[in-house]
């Protein structure tokens, strides 16, 4: 029985869900200049990816519509993405080497990142977690 339920969310989350992250906070050197501090890629959870075929709209933050690419659907313990952050969606989890901006890229040339973009609205719900890119 256990093994027919995971059967089934391995087939309802089929792809995996990442969200850049800062590394920390800007500081200033001792000339005054601000250095930013780097940016890593993190691991959310399972996903399941789906194109907009239909061009559908959705409010965003601010009140404006506007056309996603992707409505990603992940597990109710996913945690909360917020609006603006960077994501993707993977067809595999993917190895650390490959969460470099020379691996996302080559990711996405071989096919193997489905989609990359910016957070547009994340709606928690009982039963799933929505987020449109």
């Amino acid at each position: 029985m256990v093994g027919a339920i995971n059967d089934i969310i391995n087939r309802q989350y089929p792809h995996f869900l990442y969200k850049r992250i800062s590394d920390g906070e800007a500081v200033q050197d001792a000339n005054g200049s601000w250095t930013t501090a780097g940016a890593s890629w993190k691991f959310c959870g399972t996903c399941r990816e789906e194109t907009n075929g239909k061009g559908t709209t959705i409010q965003a933050a601010n009140g404006r519509f506007v056309v996603f690419s992707s409505a990603i659907y992940a597990p109710v313990d996913v945690e909360r993405i917020a609006d603006g952050v960077e994501v993707l969606a993977s067809e595999r989890k993917l190895e650390p080497d490959e969460l470099t901006n020379e691996g996302i890229e080559t990711a996405k040339a071989s096919g193997v990142i489905r989609i990359c973009g910016e957070c547009l609205k994340f709606n928690k719900g009982r039963l799933h977690g929505r987020l449109w890119v």
